[in-house]
């Protein structure tokens, strides 16, 4: 039986519930822990499905020498892509996805005070509502997930939902032709919280695949970036938004596995 790959990128950011969902469903699972040296798998054939966890990482840092492995994981998303093999990114996984899908990845930003001013950054670190824009809130990977749901957040940076390429000798003035990607998810300071490309490529700029202690590992490892960015009680609004959302927030993650692996099945 083919197995279901997890690549994990960073030490803190681990497949949290992921693991025990795909075993419950008989699903074999193999974690490699690209920032400890283990090998991408390379044989499509082996594979039922990647997940591509998040990661301190940014698409920038691709072909740097401290991450080497990111550079062989948009190749392989690029084969991925080819074949419409099933894919799931999760925070920087997504960000790859799209990267590999040959969109642009750049810093989260809003509008200034004024037309003229210059763009904001805008990080968006912890707990923050989603919504579902049709035809978004209509798509299987997202059922039973509603509007306002909440749902942990880590990242600098966003992305432009990818596109196919047109079809050769387009003529002028006809129709666009279809893009092959749709919005599913947004959030007040992230227009492009999740999307799917193609058939089976799927997205997710927010996480929903953490446990407590996943949580805790990445408030820890970002403390001086919280404090940073958002001020010396950031890490406490986050610990005391976690205890009052996470029950809610591993059912709906939890949710939102089973629809991935429901819905490859039908392919």
């Amino acid at each position: 039986m083919s197995n279901a790959f997890i690549l994990q990128q960073s030490a803190a950011f681990g497949p949290g519930i992921l693991t025990g969902i795909l075993r419950d469903f008989g699903i074999p699972v193999q974690v490699r822990k690209l920032y400890a040296g283990d090998e991408l798998p390379t044989d499509l054939d082996e594979l039922r499905f990647l997940v591509v966890l998040g990661g301190p990482q940014r698409v920038a840092d691709v072909g740097s020498d401290q991450s080497p492995f990111l550079a062989k994981e948009v190749e392989l998303l690029k084969r991925l892509i080819a074949v419409d093999r099933p894919f799931l990114g999760i925070g920087l996984g997504a960000q790859l996805l799209a990267h590999a899908a040959g969109a642009k990845v750049y810093p989260n930003a809003r509008p200034g005070k004024t037309p003229a001013d210059p763009m904001d950054p805008a990080p968006e670190f912890g707990w923050h509502p989603v919504m579902f824009p049709f035809p978004g809130g209509t798509e299987p990977m997202v059922l039973g997930i509603v509007d306002g749901s909440p749902m942990f957040h880590w990242h600098v940076d966003t992305f432009d939902l990818p596109r196919l390429p047109p079809p050769p000798g387009l003529p002028p003035n006809v129709p666009p032709a279809p893009t092959g990607s749709a919005l599913l998810s947004s959030s007040k300071l992230c227009k492009n919280q999740v999307f799917r490309f193609k058939n089976r490529l799927f997205g997710f700029q927010f996480h929903f695949e953490l446990t407590a202690p996943d949580i805790d590992a990445i408030v820890s490892a970002g403390r001086d970036e919280l404090a940073k960015l958002f001020g010396p009680d950031a890490e406490k609004q986050i610990r005391y938004d976690t205890e009052k959302n996470l029950h809610r927030y591993n059912r709906l993650g939890e949710r939102i596995v089973r629809n991935f692996v429901q819905f490859t099945k039908t392919y």
